[in-house]
């Protein structure tokens, strides 16, 4: 691989990861705001669909995790 094709690779690369956490932002938002708007079941439920399908976190959305993800990729959640 030359130089120059090593270059255009990583460019692409970090195109790609910024693309990613611009989504994963937006998803973030988008979970944040759609859990204000449940009701304490609905949020129960939630929590009781995201345990049976191994998706537990240290709350229902992973909010934590998801946040400790965006600011290691260098973004602000």
């Amino acid at each position: 691989m030359t130089p120059d094709q090593a270059a255009v690779r990583q460019a692409i690369a970090a195109n790609q990861q910024a693309e990613l956490l611009r989504e994963l932002q937006a998803s973030d938002r988008i979970i944040r705001n759609m859990l204000g708007l449940l009701s304490v079941s609905q949020r129960l439920v939630l929590a009781e669909r995201n345990a049976r399908d191994g998706l537990n976190g240290s709350e229902v959305t992973r909010a934590n995790e998801r946040e400790a993800v965006i600011k290691r990729a260098g973004g602000v959640a």
